[in-house]
């Protein structure tokens, strides 16, 4: 068994898993953590960000030529001014077009799956649960739609000069070691094109991947449709647990009893705030957002449309209540909005128990719909889409992207930015929050980071190890404790098994102790199988056939020239004997001769010489008796 990584961070898994003669590609997720490296793109014209000073190279022998006018400069961060692009998973290690099947785990880890089947050559199956598929869909029309409906007009490409980024000091742009391959993103048709080609699937469902294996999605706990996978056939069992919860959230719980005793585990996704427990940072969220409501201020929750933000909403309404400050209004803005909210009491199978049983009441399984019909939620579009009809303040608003380099979350940012009454939450830990707001510098608005990610932590995850007992766990090399900042258990993982290390363009090789493959028997070959009972309860027989192996099936079917029988045991010579009179041969004289017994018969005719391994025929000229000698003698042992 060979695992390669192409994933560029721990949390954005993609794994190509060669077992046997199959190529299994798991998860293909896309890091937008690079635009962090890019200015903001606003709505409108903006004169600050217009503004920034450009940045200058303090190396005096840098050549005049070099191109150094697409990068801006402030507080001390380095910014490409130009239309942002995004970091695929790594492309010069695998041959896609000899992958033959993608599994994916949920929708935060499939947003390269247009690069993939449009771009890269993929041409292989591709499995995810169906919210899996409508929320992954919407991430990336998302993410097109901020991209494109406001274009920089610095199309260039001129800033990828390697003279230029080996001027810029050191750490000034972030994960900037490959910018080569750094790519523009994708549009809605190559995103409708890849979504056709994914087939659906539910929990538990058994896939047949062309033989070899069996694959079941089971439920990870982590977000509506996210799942982790089961790979099994005669030979080995393989779990890949990626961005599981055991939090009881919205979500179906993380399923456990499937992946037990697995010969291999992959275990990825961890969360990226280890030591902030989700519910204290929801209590500390609420706690400031109601000092800053209360103080005539508004706030801003830089999100995505799916996910977290569930949880959110739905304990936001009962905290405006409690807080007294229930006429504040709450706007939900992204073009998924909408749909998101929709869909999430649509998928009631794909919940948890307490909010699937709503459904028979019948209840609506989220309360956002009455907090929608209250006129308390609001969601649009964009800006435009009537916000402005409604807007008042103070107000919450949850919006996009939430590095704040794209999307409606710009706009707020430069409007609101100018005031201390007003603050941003950051809850998505995948982004430097410090980083994200360095283009908006200087500004007066208060910034609280309270990262909300219900993913396994360090602790949890060392439970759920010893309790699923892998045989063999292969992980990222930042999980371990030879990197990890510190040994205690809440903080790296601590494997009591045999472990690989895991990172990116890194390949291990994991042994596998199967020595037997599974053979098939034709119906045709099983219909003229005689069994012969050897002793009581123990049946045995011989098979003869032609071994056919196709889409990694054995299976034996019947010879088109059967062999002899096989002959089996040592007939008795009671029997012998009286199955010689039962014929009218009565002159039988039976003689111990050391190893042997010798019966002789009609006056010398023939002799039987029988040994604890051989029946032998002596001094018969009879070819009749011969015949009949011969008959008895089979009649009393095993043929198959």
């Amino acid at each position: 068994m060979e695992v390669a990584s192409l994933g560029n961070k721990p949390w954005q898994p993609c794994y190509v898993v060669r077992l046997g003669d199959t190529t299994i590609m798991l998860d293909c997720a896309l890091d937008t953590s690079v635009l962090l490296n890019f200015l903001p793109l606003p709505l409108v014209y903006s004169p600050k960000l217009s503004g920034l000073p450009q940045w200058r190279s303090r190396n005096a022998d840098m050549s005049q030529d070099v191109p150094t006018d697409m990068f801006k400069e402030n507080v001390g961060h380095v910014f490409i001014d130009s239309q942002p692009l995004v970091r695929l998973p790594q492309t010069g290690l695998v041959d896609f077009s000899t992958v033959d099947v993608l599994l994916i785990s949920n929708c935060f880890s499939m947003l390269s799956l247009p690069f993939l089947t449009e771009k890269l050559g993929f041409k292989g199956r591709i499995y995810a649960t169906e919210p899996t598929m409508h929320f992954g869909r919407q991430l990336m029309e998302e993410l097109s739609y901020y991209f494109y409906r406001s274009p920089t007009n610095n199309t260039s490409t001129k800033w990828q000069d390697d003279r230029v980024w080996s001027a810029l000091p050191e750490g000034q742009l972030k994960d900037a070691s490959d910018y080569i391959s750094w790519k523009e993103l994708y549009s809605d048709e190559e995103i409708g094109k890849a979504i056709a080609k994914v087939t659906p699937v539910s929990y538990s469902q058994k896939i047949d991947l062309f033989g070899s294996l069996e694959a079941t999605p089971i439920s990870s706990g982590f977000c509506l449709g996210s799942c982790n996978w089961v790979l099994e056939n005669d030979q080995i069992k393989v779990s890949y647990i990626s961005s599981s919860s055991t939090f009881t959230t919205h979500p179906c719980s993380m399923e456990r009893s499937k992946p037990l005793t697995s010969d291999v585990m992959i275990l990825c996704g961890l969360t990226n705030a280890p030591v902030a427990n989700p519910d204290s940072m929801l209590s500390e969220l609420c706690g400031r957002m109601a000092v800053t409501l209360k103080g005539g201020g508004n706030v801003l929750i830089p999100c995505y449309p799916t996910g977290v933000v569930y949880d959110l909403l739905e304990c936001l309404n009962a905290f405006l209540d409690t807080a007294g400050l229930s006429q504040v209004p709450v706007y939900f803005i992204s073009p998924a909005a909408k749909s998101s909210l929709k869909h999430a009491n649509i998928y009631a199978e794909w919940l948890c128990d307490a909010k699937k049983s709503k459904v028979f009441i019948p209840e609506r399984p989220f309360p956002h719909s009455e907090f929608i019909k209250s006129g308390r939620l609001r969601h649009f579009p964009n800006i435009h889409g009537g916000l402005g009809s409604v807007y008042q303040t103070p107000c919450v608003v949850f919006t996009g992207h939430p590095s704040l380099r794209c999307g409606d979350a710009v706009h707020f940012m430069e409007a609101w930015g100018s005031s201390p009454k007003n603050c941003v939450i950051f809850t998505e830990p995948d982004f430097d929050y410090l980083h994200a707001l360095a283009p908006y510098q200087p500004i007066s608005m208060k910034a609280f980071y309270f990262p909300i990610d219900p993913r396994l932590n360090f602790f949890v995850a060392n439970k759920l190890l010893k309790e699923l007992a892998p045989q063999c766990l292969v992980t990222e090399e930042t999980y371990l404790p030879s990197s990890a900042h510190s040994h205690k258990d809440n903080l790296c993982i601590q494997p009591e098994m045999p472990f690989y290390d895991l990172s990116r363009n890194k390949v291990v090789q994991i042994p596998i102790k199967g020595e037997f493959e599974r053979i098939h028997i034709s119906p045709e070959l099983a219909g003229i199988i005689q069994p012969q009972e050897l002793y009581p309860g123990v049946s045995v027989t011989t098979l003869s056939g032609m071994l056919s192996f196709k889409n990694n099936h054995h299976t034996l079917h019947p010879h088109p020239h059967p062999t002899n029988k096989t002959l089996w045991g040592q007939p008795s010579l009671e029997g012998i004997v009286k199955a010689l009179r039962e014929r009218g041969i009565m002159e039988v004289n039976v003689e111990e001769q050391h190893d042997k017994r010798v019966v002789t018969m009609l006056n010398g005719k023939a002799t039987l010489h029988l040994t604890d391994k051989t029946t032998t025929i002596y001094n018969c000229q009879d070819d009749k008796l011969k015949d009949l000698l011969k008959e008895i003698i089979f009649s009393h042992i095993l043929q198959f």
